[in-house]
């Protein structure tokens, strides 16, 4: 389906914006990592953009901080749609 293989990481598995503690404008603490877990490297911009989509300040947030995997995002998105009808 993906033409190239990836990476297995440590990743949060849950970012938000509630889980990201903000203070002075500066990050100090990423909290709630009970889906944390080792992911394709994907999986953290697939699962955050499936959450929130594409129409909030957040998205622009993600792809600034986080590699962005637009085709791995579709087919996860799409995926997850079929299979939790």
């Amino acid at each position: 389906m993906l033409s190239q293989s990836h990476r297995i990481l440590f990743t949060h598995g849950d970012i938000r914006p509630q889980n990201v503690m903000v203070k002075d404008g500066h990050v100090v603490a990423i909290i709630d990592w009970e889906r944390s877990g080792w992911y394709p490297e994907y999986w953290e911009f697939a699962k955050a953009l499936l959450v929130w989509g594409w129409q909030s300040d957040w998205t622009d947030y993600l792809l600034q901080i986080l590699q962005p995997y637009h085709a791995e995002f579709f087919i996860h998105s799409f995926l997850m749609e079929k299979l939790l009808i």
